[in-house]
């Protein structure tokens, strides 16, 4: 059944993209508001309570009404599936943005593309050449990948079934919302929103960094991961990112941490060659091309065959669960 949950909703969500305006949006935005307004008084245990009620009381309902549904019948608790999933899984909550700065680079369009961009992630994109408008779509792509796709469909496939998908999702929304520069919540609310979430994502990320390297270039996805990893504050961005460099053989790091994160990677020391070299040094030393227009279409197609991957298991899996 979650082989066919996962499919079914891939496929509506390209028939039907879920408008940002939805109602469903609106009152994930609503209840983070409440729980902030009510729960956040400063205090570690406050800032848990919050999250609790923002992110844990969605998934928990999720799951009584999956258990419900499931009781009495396996189309109720299919449709429930499909349902959750178009609302927490697919590319085209995303990928429009990707698509039409791939296209105005395409046409050799650099303006374009740069006013796409700053409208996606707000950035300053005045100065940026094509090679920085590619490096940073590609960056933010495999990041919206993971969030919206790779990473909702490991909890999904666990058996909390949609519920996990909902605890992914409002945890990533809670993350970014309540850490952003403008943002009224207390530091210790900001802390824990996002280490939860670090805490969610750690395997996913794990997952889809060795799905890229499994799909694209084995070898080199492996080395940039180990070696370069850390280039990125976030840990799980950092491995995601790195291997998925090395898988297509690109060089990234344009939204790299101004200083490196903690060494935690197989294979990294702060000593030695690597250790001697200062943040933009160690990023000019990743191996690879400089992204380019042409290196979107590689990205895509390494992100597609992932996906495929991911989806053959997971059809795998569903048929020796119904033989046995």
């Amino acid at each position: 059944m979650a082989f066919l949950s996962v499919l079914i909703a891939l496929l509506v969500e390209q028939l039907k993209p879920l408008g940002r305006g939805s109602a469903v949006y609106r009152l994930r935005q609503s209840l983070a508001d409440i729980a902030a307004r009510n729960f956040d008084a400063g205090r570690p245990h406050h800032g848990v309570a919050a999250w609790f009620i923002a992110v844990l009381l969605p998934a928990l309902i999720t799951l009584v009404i999956y258990l419900v549904a499931l009781h009495y019948s396996l189309l109720l608790a299919l449709a429930w599936n499909v349902a959750v999933l178009y609302f927490t899984l697919g590319f085209r909550q995303f990928s429009h943005y990707f698509t039409d700065i791939q296209d105005a680079l395409n046409h050799n369009d650099a303006a374009t593309a740069r006013s796409l961009l700053k409208q996606w992630k707000a950035l300053d994109t005045v100065d940026m050449s094509t090679s920085d408008v590619t490096q940073q779509t590609i960056e933010h792509a495999l990041v919206s990948v993971q969030r919206y796709v790779l990473g909702v469909f490991f909890w999904f496939i666990l058996p909390i079934g949609p519920a996990g998908a909902v605890l992914y999702r409002l945890s990533d929304y809670v993350a970014g919302k309540w850490n952003q520069t403008d943002s009224e919540a207390s530091p210790a609310l900001q802390s824990f929103s996002q280490k939860a979430f670090d805490l969610l994502d750690w395997a996913p990320a794990r997952l889809t960094a060795s799905g890229y390297a499994i799909v694209g270039n084995f070898e080199d996805a492996v080395d940039v991961w180990r070696g370069y990893s850390q280039l990125w504050a976030n840990r799980n961005t950092g491995v995601m990112l790195a291997s998925a460099a090395g898988a297509v053989g690109i060089r990234l790091g344009a939204t790299a941490a101004a200083t490196p994160a903690a060494p935690t990677e197989p294979g990294w020391t702060q000593e030695g060659e690597n250790g001697d070299l200062g943040m933009s040094g160690l990023a000019a030393t990743m191996p690879g091309a400089i992204p380019q227009p042409a290196h979107l279409r590689n990205v895509v197609g390494l992100v597609w065959r992932s996906v495929l991957l991911w989806m053959l298991l997971l059809a795998m899996l569903s048929v020796v669960s119904w033989v046995s």
